[in-house]
């Protein structure tokens, strides 16, 4: 009881929603259960910028890059297997191989993101990169990959986009689909997972290490740490995770196209984790919840007034996210952390002052 009672409010918040995204689809319309399989997996998303932005410090504005990269493989591998019929291509190319079967567009999917984060990484952590520069180049790579994605139309339809009709995490054949109820569960199971895995990331040495990245790099390396593999290590793990929620979104929306690895996607994903508060994992999650649920409703809102109105609910929402930021600037969970933190340390002093009075009395 002891050990529940010292947890921080973050982690009763995760439990709390976890339950409530369990017993959601029971008490939730068909069109939800859609509309909020669609959430968890940019909640997916969200925690592979967290990991990186959060804890390390490394704000990327290109992380759209790798959820498309993972979103395209399965893409690629539905049209290729089902026929699609704007393909014209016989045979797949070489370095596509592995798209033909159904494990082996999986693994790309993964895979695939690791080895582009790893890349990037590489040149960019030994070339001793950082802070507004490593943005930049990170912005920079997206809105290339949204122009390769557009120009290669041959293997990815370009604008018009790929539509992926199985839904199943693995097969990639349309005959085989799970309707919303049941994958519904398969997507709340993978976030949880994830969630887990980077909790255990994060409490790690490893995360203590991304931790002082974050705070002082350069007095870290006094203590003969090399802080270029650490950032290494968990920009390949944010890439793998960030194409498997990729991979998870293409499943649920039946689509993909070049908005999947574009700029817009990329900073929309920072402002979900900014909103929520960074640096907690349950702020990206909560975070990307609040602004897509609410991203929903005043759809649905402004298109039911009339339909000159209905693009003026991206004004609203834009408010929201501005007053947020700015009187909250920590960010939602940030904030409820602060005000704990600030009460178990009055209740602290108050212990130590009660303790010191016992002692003169006595």
């Amino acid at each position: 009881m002891e050990k529940l009672k010292s947890l921080p409010v973050n982690r009763y918040i995760d439990i709390l929603m976890f339950l409530i995204l369990l017993i959601f689809p029971f008490i939730q319309s068909t069109y939800w259960i859609y509309v909020m399989s669609g959430i968890m997996a940019y909640m997916m998303f969200a925690l592979s910028l967290d990991l990186l932005w959060g804890y390390t410090g490394l704000m990327s504005m290109g992380h759209s890059l790798l959820f498309g990269a993972g979103g395209y493989m399965v893409g690629i591998a539905c049209a290729y297997v089902n026929k699609a019929d704007w393909i014209e291509f016989e045979q797949l190319p070489w370095f596509l191989t592995p798209l033909k079967s159904d494990v082996g567009a999986f693994a790309a999917a993964l895979i695939l993101p690791a080895l582009i984060s790893l890349i990037i990484g590489f040149f960019m952590f030994t070339g001793k990169i950082k802070g507004v520069f490593f943005s930049l180049i990170t912005l920079a790579l997206s809105g290339v990959a949204e122009l390769f994605v557009i120009n290669q139309s041959e293997y990815t339809h370009g604008n018009s986009g790929i539509s992926v009709v199985s839904r199943t995490v693995i097969s990639n054949d349309s005959s085989r689909k799970m309707d919303d109820f049941s994958f519904y569960f398969v997507v709340l199971a993978a976030l949880i997972a994830v969630y887990l895995i980077c909790l255990l990331i994060s409490r790690s040495r490893v995360g203590k290490v991304l931790q002082a990245i974050r705070e002082n790099e350069s007095r870290l390396t006094f203590f003969g740490y090399k802080p270029a593999a650490f950032k290494l290590l968990i920009y390949t793990i944010s890439g793998m995770i960030a194409g498997f929620a990729g991979v998870l979104y293409v499943r649920v929306q039946g689509s993909i196209n070049s908005a999947s690895v574009g700029i817009t996607l990329a900073t929309l994903m920072l402002v979900w984790v900014a909103v929520g508060g960074r640096g907690n994992l349950t702020g990206a999650m909560v975070g990307t919840l609040v602004i897509q649920v609410a991203e929903t409703k005043l759809n649905s809102l402004f298109s039911g007034i009339s339909a000159d109105f209905a693009q003026y609910w991206r004004l609203v929402l834009g408010i929201i996210i501005l007053v947020i930021v700015f009187v909250i600037p920590k960010g939602i969970i940030g904030t409820v952390l602060d005000v704990q933190q600030k009460y178990l340390d009055r209740k602290r002093k108050e212990e130590i002052l009660a303790a010191e009075e016992g002692q003169n009395n006595g």
